[in-house]
Order: structure tokens, then sequence, then C-alpha cells
């Protein structure tokens, strides 16, 4: 196989330096002065090293943004462990504060929700559902319990890790007792999110 790609080039190379397309290029090439032939060999030389620069910056620059890309999905996995690890933290204060007593009063899920928004600087638009269930009493009239789920999309980390924050440290007992997070395909530095917001007071 070798052997035949071997004469076919070597063929194709006989055809190339015997057409006569590169016969008047010759003929063109020996009328010109010393001078002229000299600044053609040079601009040919020229363009050469041009196309060869361009070729490796394009390269090296195509390298650079992989791994940017990849630097930019191990940060964003490292951030979503530490939200996981965040949420089952929140599980494990859920049930101790279910045991509390307390003269807290029941709040608005979606007031709080809204005003942790806009602490985080979320743009609204980005949220595309907030759903809060009526409060209700639980374990026997001792406590009043209500639940809101809420989505966003395209926000950042940055901007989901200080929203959950300030929700949990408010003085209600709000907790996140759920979160989906979905790396966006179109924009890594993004994400699409999906929490669930549990505040139970005692009576």
């Amino acid at each position: 196989m070798f052997d035949k790609i071997k004469y076919r080039f070597q063929e194709w190379w006989y055809n190339f330096t015997e057409s006569v397309f590169l016969e008047k290029l010759r003929s063109r090439y020996d009328a010109l002065s010393p001078r002229d032939k000299k600044l053609l060999k040079n601009g040919l030389v020229a363009l050469a090293v041009f196309i060869l620069v361009w070729i490796m910056m394009s390269m090296l620059s195509g390298i650079s943004e992989k791994e940017l890309k990849i630097e930019e999905a191990r940060s964003t996995i490292t951030e979503l462990d530490v939200l996981n690890d965040f949420v089952e933290a929140n599980k494990l204060e859920l049930q101790k504060r279910r045991s509390e007593t307390s003269g807290s009063k029941y709040v608005s899920l979606t007031d709080l929700i809204e005003k942790q928004q806009v602490a985080a600087l979320i743009n609204p638009e980005t949220r595309i559902d907030l759903k809060e269930t009526p409060k209700k009493d639980v374990e026997k009239g001792k406590f009043v319990e209500n639940i809101a789920t809420v989505k966003y999309e395209k926000i950042t980390i940055r901007q989901l890790v200080k929203l959950l924050s300030g929700i949990e440290k408010n003085e209600v007992f709000a907790v996140i007792s759920s979160l989906k997070i979905k790396r966006r395909v179109d924009d890594i530095r993004y994400i699409d999110v999906e929490f669930e917001v549990l505040a139970r007071t005692p009576k």
C-alpha cells in the first residue's frame, strides 16, 4: 500500500513539474531582474513564515481555551460537591429544629426568597418558577409548616451559594430540604437549579 501511495505521489509530482502552468511561471520568473527575484523570494518566505505562525497561534489558542474550559468545569464540580454537603448538613439541622420550641412566627417563604434573591444580585428574570404551599398544621398542631419550590435558569454558583446562605441564616425556621443542580451545556459558567425551602415553626 505504501508503494502505491509513493508511486501516485511521484506521478503527481512529475505531472506538476511538467505542466504548462508551471512552465509559464518559470518563464516569468526567469524574465525577472535579480532585484525582483530577490524581492519575490523574500515575499514568499515572509508569507510562509506568517502562515506558519498563524497556524501555531491558532493551535495554542485552541489549547488554551480547552484548558480554561476544563479548569472551569473542575471548579464547578468542586463547588457542586460543596453544595451537596451543604444540603446534607441542612437535613440534619432540620431534624434538630423540629424538636426546638421557639416564639418564631409564620413568615411567607415567597417574601423571604425574593428578599434574598435581591441580596444575591440575581436577575428576577432568571427565576422561572416560585410556588409556595399554603401553611398547614403538622404533628398534631404543634407546628405550622409551609414549603416553597423555586427554579432558576442561568445563574452562577456564587449567586446560588449567597441565596441559599441568606435563606438559611434568616431569623425564621427555613431550611433547604432538597437541591437539584444542572450545569448548562451552552455556557459552563452558569447552572440551572431547582430547590425546595421548608419552614416549620412552633405554634
